[in-house]
């Protein structure tokens, strides 16, 4: 125990000095930067103009050089012959170099490396084995590189860089992209353990399109948002445009808001307007919620006596008025969540936009990161918070304080009705949930078993709204595909590391197994988990207690395709929870017609029962000492290790009464679960809670 005592305790050690170096290496990294921001923001405060942004070619490989600060062989690669095509990376660079060197391909596919990849995708594939020499094998990988997001990474982690974003929020527009671009091959590469080919790729891709980009830029920049509240609107861009180019020292085609894609639709342009602008909220108070009301604001925006410049006058103007006062009016949600993050809270959220926009609920989204290992989409959930209500669906801690800032979201005035939407897994919360609930107007559960430990505590309103729940599509692959044989009879049993081990439970599940079944019996537990690394300690015992026995232990992030995937190839689901806020992989792999054993507690009970599962009886147990986030003094389940053992032995048994019982679940949950029921019910409460703040008469 001393040895094992000491051993965490060098791992702590070891962890905190290589943190230290590390963002040692990033501020002094950053240092350059911030330093030319520095005088940059003095002389804006003095009045003098800013000089113009220093340009990036990326076609000229001594300039590249120079702005980099690097030697050509640092930033470049030898050259990729046809024949050295062999995995996605050479794909990627044999793509960037083709692309650099091929002026008149940039000229026929000009968003060759960007959106327009179907034409540039159909051009190699007709002269790749003639004219380039690429063999069938090479122009797979080559197609495969240009449709995979090549430059995914780098922007995520640019984006998720917070002080390198605050220096240089314009980084990937042509005002920025010389000092980004140095900083990535400088000291941003290393320290996010990118590839060349992807920053290169991300570079390439932001220098096609800079309208695109400079869009982007404010999408992320709260400082932007607050300052210029509808700037990428009709309304507010001119003088955002104005103020950007002054302040960067910016000029060029790409500036003038006139050749500015619409970056919302139309009705999302007027909300945004509207959230911006005090006069038009105080002359049309129930412009949001009444079609009347909204045909007159619609009206007036046309007048001399809105105000408007010339530009945004005419677009009011040519609005068909009936079809946007309708949609002007209707219920919407804005959504702050885990989007990119895989995990239970990802899959949550996604099932409840999803059953919103079934019942016809706008929403509009933006992702909370977690860090930059996260799926690298965060770009994607760019919506502003457009509507006048907000669900944070993030967990009280750690990130819940964080939640706009993580989402790269200016928080709106005048400030929504703002709903928590929290997971829980005892019947009563700690301490520090109540003032987190201060930020908020009311919180949403996904059970009755949460929202009763919410309401002992919280003054606000507490409702009971399950997400909904629907299996996503996957692709169907065999069991070799996770490194498992075909024969075995196969629980599964998948979790979270960071979502506690001790609660999950896997080791008492272990204990079950082993006195259900011989090493000589054709059966086969799988434990899949993930984020192993970040606790090493938890690992090893975990692995410790699994061997011996039939066991196979997956430490690996899985695509959400690939976690179905392995649902899917496996014969029956176990959980041997102490206590689950929802236990969302229960419910998919009834949908997915599995029998599911698991614990009789906690809020699997809310579609769980004795008709449609088998539930193991429990005793209630304190935990008897802190394990973080839970207090020594909470009380969860100690599931029959015995029971279990039995009901896994009789699944093994009469598998042809597992299939049956799989069969009785899959019908229960399609009945019971379904996104569309729980969209309305949803949308309901939001429909209530709009009459109850609408602006009295």
């Amino acid at each position: 125990m001393q040895l094992k005592s000491s051993w965490r305790l060098l791992q702590r050690v070891r962890g905190r000095l290589r943190r230290a170096a590390a963002e040692a290496e990033a501020r002094a990294g950053l240092a350059p930067f911030v330093k030319k921001e520095q005088g940059r923001v003095a002389l804006r405060l003095s009045g003098a103009p800013v000089a113009p942004a220093e340009s990036l070619d990326l076609f000229d490989d001594d300039k590249v050089s120079r702005a980099a600060g690097l030697s050509k062989a640092e930033i470049l690669w030898s050259p990729i012959a046809p024949q050295d095509v062999v995995d996605h990376g050479s794909a990627a660079r044999f793509c960037i170099d083709t692309w650099r060197k091929r002026e008149d391909l940039r000229e026929r596919f000009p968003a060759g490396l960007s959106g327009g990849r179907e034409g540039v995708s159909g051009w190699f594939r007709e002269v790749g084995p003639v004219e380039l020499g690429l063999s069938d094998a090479a122009i797979v990988h080559v197609l495969d590189a240009l449709k995979s997001g090549v430059g995914d990474r780098a922007r995520q982690a640019y984006l998720a860089n917070v002080a390198l974003v605050s220096v240089l929020p314009q980084g990937l527009t042509p005002a920025g992209m010389h000092d980004l671009f140095r900083w990535f091959m400088q000291s941003g590469r290393r320290q996010s353990d990118l590839r060349l080919e992807e920053i290169w790729w991300l570079f390439l891709q932001a220098q096609h399109d800079p309208r695109r980009e400079l869009m982007l830029a404010y999408s992320f920049a709260p400082a932007w948002q607050q300052q210029h509240r509808d700037g990428l609107t009709v309304f507010g861009r001119e003088a955002f445009a104005a103020w950007f180019c002054a302040e960067y020292g910016a000029a060029g085609s790409w500036t003038h808001p006139s050749s500015w894609p619409d970056w919302h639709g139309a009705v999302d342009q007027i909300r945004i307007g509207y959230w911006a602008r005090s006069a038009w909220r105080s002359r049309h108070p129930d412009a949001l919620c009444d079609k009347v009301a909204a045909r007159a604001l619609l009206a007036w925006l046309t007048s001399a006596e809105a105000e408007l410049p010339e530009a945004a006058q005419t677009w009011c103007s040519n609005l068909d008025a009936d079809v946007v006062s309708t949609e002007l009016v209707k219920v919407g949600l804005n959504v702050i969540g885990h989007f990119c993050y895989p995990s239970g809270l990802r899959v949550s959220v996604e099932s409840m936009v999803e059953g919103l926009e079934a019942v016809g609920v706008s929403t509009s989204l933006r992702d909370v990161r977690t860090d930059a290992k996260d799926d690298p989409h965060h770009v994607e959930f760019r919506g502003a918070e457009c509507h006048d209500m907000t669900v944070i669906h993030v967990q009280p801690e750690p990130f819940f304080d964080q939640a706009y800032r993580r989402a790269d979201l200016f928080e709106r005035e005048p400030r929504p009705y703002r709903i928590a939407y929290w997971y829980w897994e005892f019947d009563s919360i700690p301490e520090s949930w109540v003032a987190h609930a201060n930020q908020v107007d009311e919180v949403w559960a996904a059970t009755e078993f949460v929202a009763r430990g919410l309401r002992e505590r919280l003054s606000i309103p507490v409702r009971t709204l399950f997400p909904g729940v629907k299996l996503a599509p996957f692709e169907r692959r065999s069991r070799t595909y996770f490194g498992l044989s075909d024969g075995p009879f196969t629980f599964l049993f998948t979790f979270h590391m960071v979502s506690v081990m001790e609660r999950k439970n896997p080791l008492g599940l272990i204990e079950s197994f082993k006195k259900a079944f011989r090493p000589e019996d054709a059966v086969r537990l799988v434990l899949k988990t993930s984020f192993g690394e970040r606790f090493p300690a938890q690992m090893a015992e975990l692995r410790e207690a699994a061997a011996g026995a039939n066991i196979t232990v997956i430490d690996q992030v899985y695509s959400p395709d690939e976690v179905l995937s392995l649902m899917d190839a496996c014969d029956a689901y176990v959980s041997l929870h102490r206590s689950e806020g929802l236990g969302l992989t229960m419910a998919e792999a009834m949908l997915m017609g599995k029998p599911v054993i698991a614990t009789n507690f906690s809020g699997n009970v809310d579609f769980m029962n004795e008709g449609n599962s088998l539930l193991v009886p429990y005793e209630l147990v304190k935990l008897g000492k802190p394990i973080p986030p839970y207090g020594a003094d909470l009380e969860w389940a100690d599931p029959s290790a015995d029971e279990a053992a039995r009901l896994m032995r009789r699944l093994y048994e009469n598998q042809e009464w597992a299939r049956e019982l799989g069969a009785r679940a899959k019908a229960s949950a399609e009945a019971n679960l379904s996104l569309p029921a729980a969209g309305a019910r949803i949308a309901a409460r939001l429909e209530e809670i709009r009459a109850l703040r609408r602006p009295a008469p």
